[in-house]
C-alpha cells in the first residue's frame, strides 16, 4: 500500500508539473512581452521578502507531520484531532504575525531596491503580495492531514486546477488589459480557493475533525512538538537566508533589472525542483510510516533507491540546463522581440547557477528522511552557521565579483555546512551506520555527473541551427546520450533493479485490477 500510494502520489505530481509548466512558460513569455522587465524584478524582490517574513512559520508544519505520522497509523482520531486543533492555533498566529510584520516593512520597500524602478501602485502590489501570503495560513494547514494518509495526490489535483486556470485568466488579462494589478488578483483569489477546497475535502474525508475543536494534547505532547518547533525554527532560518536573500542582495548591490533576468532562469529551474521535490515529497509519509512500522534494513534500503534515482534526475537537469538554457533563452528573447541576449546570462554565471541546483538537489532524499524520522534536533544548530557564511560571503563576494559573487556564496554556505552535517545527522541518528557510506557514494554520483555531462554538452556543441530547431536537436541529443551513458552504467546496479521492479510491480496491479474490473461488468 506504501509503495502504491507512493507511486499514485508520484504520477500525480509528474502531471501537474508538466501543465504548470507549460502554462507558467506560456505566461511568462506573454509577460515579458507585454510588461516591462522590471515588473520581474519586483516580482522576485517582492516574494523574497515575504519569504523571509514566513520565516516565522517555524517549521510548524515540518514538525506537525513528523508528529501525525504515528496516531494516523495508528488510527488513533482522537489523538489527529488534537493535533490539528494546535496546527489551526498555531497557524493562526503565524497567519497574524506575518500580516502585521508584513506591514510595517511598508514605509522601507525602498531599501530593497537598488534604483527603485519608476512604476505605479510598488506599494499596492507589494500589499498584494502580503495578502496572497497571509490568506495562505487559513486552511493551508488541513492539507497536512490528507498528506499524512498518503494522499498529496488530492491535494496537487486541486493545486493543478486552479493553476491552470489562474495562468489562463492571468493570460487574457496580459493580452486585453495589460494589468499587472489584476494579474495579482487571479493568483489571490486561485489561492483562497484552493486552501479552501482542500480544507472543506480533508473535512469531508475525515470528519472527526468537527466534532471537537476545542481539545489540544496533553502536556507533554506539546512540549516535545515546541522542542521539534524550535529546532526546526533554526532550519527554517537557514533556508530563507540561503533561498531567499540572494535576490535581495543582488537587487540592493546590483539592481532591480537582472533580478528579473535571473527570475527567467528560477522560474524554469523552480518548475523543475517543484516536479522533483513532489516526486520525493510523495515518498514522505511512506517514509514515515515506514520507520514507525518497519525495521532499519527496509528503511535504508529505500534511502539507497531513492538516493539513486535523486542523483539520476538531478544530475540530467543539471546537464541539461548547461546545454539547453544558452539557445533557449536566445530563441526565447526574440520570440518576445527582445535583443538576442536580452535574457541570457554569462556562462560563468550560468555555470554556478547550476551548482547550486545539482547541491541541493543532491540533499533532497537525505532531507526528506532526516524529516520524516523526526531527527532535526540533532542539527539544530547547523544553520547558524550556514547564515553567517551564506550573508558573509554573499556580501563581500558580491561587491568584488557582482551576481555571481551573491551565487558563490550560497555554494560556498552548503558546501562547508549542509554537505556533511545533514547526512552525518541523518545516518548516525537514523540508520545508525557510518556516512562514510553517502560521502562516497555521492562522490561517484557527482564524479559521473561532471565526466558524463561534459562528454555531452561537447557533442551538443556541435549543434549551431539557431532558433528553436537548435533547442529541439540539443534536448534530443542531451536525453538520448546522457540518459544511455548513465544506463549502461548503472543499469545492472541494485538500485536501478527495485526501480525497475517496483514500477513494474505497481503497472502489473493496475492492470489485473482493470482487468478483474471488466470481467465482473460483463
Amino acid at each position: 500500500m506504501r509503495t502504491r500510494n507512493s507511486f499514485i502520489n508520484f504520477m500525480a505530481n509528474s502531471g501537474s508539473y508538466m501543465i504548470n509548466l507549460i502554462l507558467s512558460f506560456i505566461t511568462r513569455t506573454i509577460f515579458i512581452h507585454v510588461l516591462s522587465l522590471d515588473y520581474l524584478g519586483i516580482n522576485g524582490v517582492f516574494g523574497n521578502i515575504l519569504s523571509v517574513l514566513s520565516l516565522s512559520e517555524l517549521g510548524i508544519g515540518t514538525a506537525m507531520s513528523y508528529y501525525l505520522y504515528r496516531p494516523i497509523a495508528e488510527e488513533d482520531e482522537t489523538r489527529i484531532r488534537e493535533l490539528m486543533n494546535l496546527y489551526r492555533v498555531l497557524y493562526t498566529v503565524v497567519g497574524s504575525f506575518v500580516g502585521i510584520a508584513g506591514l510595517c516593512l511598508v514605509p522601507f520597500l525602498d531599501v530593497f531596491m537598488k534604483d527603485q524602478p519608476d512604476l505605479p501602485g510598488i506599494t499596492l502590489i507589494y500589499l498584494m503580495f502580503l495578502a496572497n501570503t497571509v490568506v495562505s495560513y487559513l486552511w493551508g494547514y488541513k492539507r497536512a492531514i490528507i498528506d499524512g494518509h498518503q494522499k498529496s495526490y488530492i491535494g496537487t489535483i486541486y493545486n493543478t486546477v486552479f493553476t491552470t486556470a489562474q495562468f489562463l485568466c492571468q493570460i487574457v488579462v496580459l493580452l486585453v488589459f495589460r494589468d499587472f494589478i489584476l494579474y495579482l488578483s487571479i493568483q489571490i483569489a486561485c489561492s483562497v480557493l484552493t486552501n479552501l477546497l482542500v480544507a472543506r475535502k480533508a473535512d469531508r474525508m475525515y470528519p472527526y475533525l468537527k466534532a471537537d475543536k476545542t481539545s489540544l494534547p496533553d502536556k507533554e505532547t506539546r512540549k516535545g512538538i515546541f522542542k521539534n518547533v524550535g529546532a526546526m525554527s533554526i532550519h527554517k532560518l537557514g533556508d530563507v537566508v540561503v533561498n531567499n536573500t540572494d535576490n535581495l542582495i543582488t537587487s540592493s548591490f546590483v539592481g532591480v533589472s537582472i533580478v528579473g533576468i535571473l527570475s527567467n532562469y528560477q522560474m524554469i529551474q523552480a518548475s523543475i525542483v517543484t516536479a522533483l521535490n513532489g516526486i520525493f515529497g510523495a515518498f514522505t509519509a511512506s517514509i514515515g510510516n515506514l520507520s514507525v512500522e518497519g525495521d532499519e534494513e527496509s528503511v535504508f534500503r529505500v534511502f539507497r533507491t531513492l538516493e539513486f534515482l535523486c542523483f539520476w534526475l538531478y544530475s540530467f537537469c543539471s546537464v541539461a540546463f548547461m546545454t539547453l538554457f544558452p539557445p533557449f533563452m536566445r530563441f526565447w528573447a526574440a520570440a518576445v522581440g527582445r535583443e538576442a541576449d536580452a535574457l541570457e546570462i554569462p556562462t560563468a554565471l550560468l555555470l554556478v547557477f547550476v551548482a547550486n541546483f545539482y547541491m541541493g538537489g543532491m540533499r533532497r532524499v537525505v532531507l526528506t528522511f532526516r524529516d520524516a524520522m523526526g531527527l532535526y534536533w540533532y542539527d539544530r544548530y547547523k544553520p547558524i552557521f550556514e547564515v553567517l557564511v551564506n550573508l558573509a560571503a554573499s556580501i563581500v563576494l558580491v561587491i568584488r565579483f557582482g551576481t555571481i559573487g551573491v551565487m558563490l556564496g550560497t555554494l560556498i554556505s552548503t558546501m562547508t555546512t549542509c554537505f556533511w552535517v545533514e547526512p552525518l545527522v541523518t545516518y548516525k541518528y537514523g540508520f545508525h551506520r557510518k556516512v562514510g557510506h553517502y560521502f562516497k557514494v555521492f562522490t561517484v554520483y557527482t564524479v559521473t555527473t561532471v565526466a558524463v555531462g561534459w562528454l555531452t554538452y561537447r557533442v551538443c556543441a556541435l549543434i549551431h541551427t539557431g532558433g528553436f530547431l537548435e533547442v529541439l536537436l540539443k534536448l534530443a541529443v542531451c536525453t538520448v546520450l546522457y540518459n544511455g551513458v548513465i544506463f549502461l552504467l548503472y543499469g545492472r546496479c541494485e538500485e536501478f533493479k527495485i526501480l525497475w521492479q517496483e514500477f513494474f510491480k505497481i503497472v502489473r496491479g493496475w492492470v489485473e485490477k482493470k482487468r478483474r474490473r471488466g470481467q465482473e461488468g460483463e
